[in-house]
């Protein structure tokens, strides 16, 4: 099963782990970007100390509360989102070394497969296989999971565009992209109808999403589809059927009905939370 962890779960472990920071032992933060940036942001916050990231640091810039520079601060808290067999945190180590006197070396979410010295803190330890919120667009295992079509990989139409007529060509042409993955995904599986493969295809070469399957619903009409209902009974078979490992899904009741009749983690991107 994959485990999953969110912005929130990330925000919850840095404030219910804060005791263990003496802050009277730093001067500053330093994030190990990209995603080491957003708890570095979060502790500096809490702890009220100035904040860089790696490569602005190692040339000596440092931002103080109000951003702008600071002087010199030689006792580090180095901070990723998270370290598994530690070469990020190595390198960044090996970075800002010659500008640190001490650095301390924090992952909110510690090594499930490699040697816990080589950091010096984290919260919590998330077993593989894992996804989370932040990083789900360039994950590695992309091509097993799900996605659901509008209010994920772009926006839902509004009521007058979803006339299954005029309106609804245009918006599916148009509408504006939201989650764009960075690596083919495994399976769309989508309550857009079957008659409407040629514009969805089309809008996803555009954007430049490469997928594995596109799964559409074989109903005539939208009111066809409609008075027919379980969308999320059918997109839940879909999911069990092709083995998905995991779904991102917008609608909040779909999502419930997809991850309790499939068996699998479904992310749902209204509520930002796993259903």
């Amino acid at each position: 099963m994959l485990n999953v962890r969110s912005v929130c779960d990330l925000n919850r472990q840095i404030l219910s782990n804060l005791h263990r920071l003496d802050r009277r032992q730093f001067d500053c933060v330093v994030g190990i970007p990209r995603s080491g940036m957003l708890p570095a942001t979060i502790l500096a916050t809490q702890l009220q100390l100035p904040l860089s990231d790696v490569e602005s640091y190692a040339r000596g810039v440092i931002y103080d509360r109000s951003g702008r520079p600071v002087a010199s601060r030689r006792r580090v808290l180095l901070v990723d989102d998270t370290s598994n067999r530690g070469g990020a945190m190595v390198r960044a180590v090996e970075r800002i070394r010659h500008n640190a006197g001490s650095i301390f070396r924090f992952a909110v979410f510690g090594p499930y497969r490699g040697d816990l010295s080589i950091i010096d803190m984290f919260c919590e330890i998330v077993s593989g296989p894992r996804a989370f919120e932040w990083n789900m667009a360039k994950h590695a295992r992309l091509n097993r999971w799900g996605f659901d079509m509008d209010g994920v990989l772009c926006r839902d139409p509004t009521n007058e565009e979803n006339d299954d007529g005029p309106r609804y060509l245009r918006f599916m042409r148009k509408a504006g992209p939201m989650f764009l993955p960075k690596r083919p995904v495994g399976h769309i599986i989508t309550g857009r109808l079957e008659k409407y493969r040629n514009e969805t295809e089309y809008w996803l070469r555009k954007n430049g999403v490469e997928f594995g399957e596109l799964h559409m619903m074989q109903h005539a009409t939208k009111a066809e589809r409609m008075a027919a209902g379980g969308r999320g009974q059918w997109k839940a078979g879909i999911v069990a059927q092709t083995g998905a490992e995991f779904f991102i899904e917008s609608c909040p009741k779909q999502a419930g009905i997809i991850a309790r009749e499939a068996g699998v983690p479904v992310w749902c991107t209204r509520t930002q939370a796993l259903a």
